[in-house]
């Protein structure tokens, strides 16, 4: 049997951005805010799992002990005095925002892993199952996110493919039947702008979709033209002359 090659969903989502980019890298560049929030999300969601309630300041503090501990925050001294106001601005929102959607909602399954077998390929990533209190047959996998988009319309990307296949065959395991849901979706929330929308796909497409991203993410390492095309040196694969 080949060993499947493991790719995390952040990776390959990098990856696919621009095909000259290492789909094996461990360190991706830092979002400081969303790395903080989704620390924060899954904070919230163990707390809640604990009968706990975390207040609004327990909120901001447990965010602002995760922020600290960022690459962003170690080089404050670097970076324009207004630029990281507006950051620090945008941590407060994400907060509020946090609560907003997880108060709103039962916790059906805190964050855990997954993998997802695709091709030759193993997908892995993180996420909750979350259940609004006014829809109880529905079930979405939670997705923040940040900035990437200019229009309110959902461009769905390959994170939010893997985790609404994944969520499929979860709830067809024994295990998760009690939770009782009839339909699923991805809700993509961002944590900044008053901004969500909720996936959904056929199982069909999601998995077509998938194919061709890992097909990228582990063969040839320049299979999509693109901007970086324009530089580059070897014109043996330029589309733009014509052959002599």
């Amino acid at each position: 049997m080949n060993e499947r090659t493991l790719i995390d969903e952040y990776s390959l989502q990098y990856h696919l951005k621009c095909p000259l980019r290492s789909v094996g890298l461990t360190t991706l560049p830092e979002s400081p805010v969303l790395n903080c929030a989704e620390s924060t999300a899954a904070w919230l969601l163990t707390e809640l799992g604990a009968s706990r309630q975390p207040t609004l300041n327990d909120t901001h503090n447990f965010f602002d002990a995760r922020w600290k501990e960022t690459e962003y925050f170690q080089c404050r001294e670097g970076i324009p005095q207004k630029e990281y106001r507006s950051r620090l601005m945008q941590g407060a929102r994400a907060c509020r925002r946090l609560r907003d959607i997880i108060w709103r909602c039962e916790v059906l399954q805190p964050v855990m892993p997954y993998q997802l077998e695709i091709g030759d390929a193993m997908i892995t990533g993180r996420y909750a199952v979350l259940r609004s209190s006014r829809r109880k047959k529905h079930a979405f996998a939670l997705y923040l996110r940040d900035q990437g988009v200019k229009i309110k319309r959902l461009v769905p990307d390959v994170v939010s493919f893997a985790r609404l296949l994944d969520l499929e065959n979860r709830c067809g395991e024994s295990a998760n039947r009690g939770w009782g849901v009839q339909s699923i979706g991805v809700m993509n929330y961002w944590v900044t702008r008053d901004l969500s929308a909720e996936h959904k796909a056929n199982r069909q497409f999601s998995t077509n979709v998938l194919l061709g991203a890992v097909a990228v993410g582990t063969g040839y390492r320049y299979p999509i033209p693109g901007d970086h095309c324009l530089s580059c040196p070897t014109r043996s694969c330029r589309p733009d002359e014509a052959l002599r």
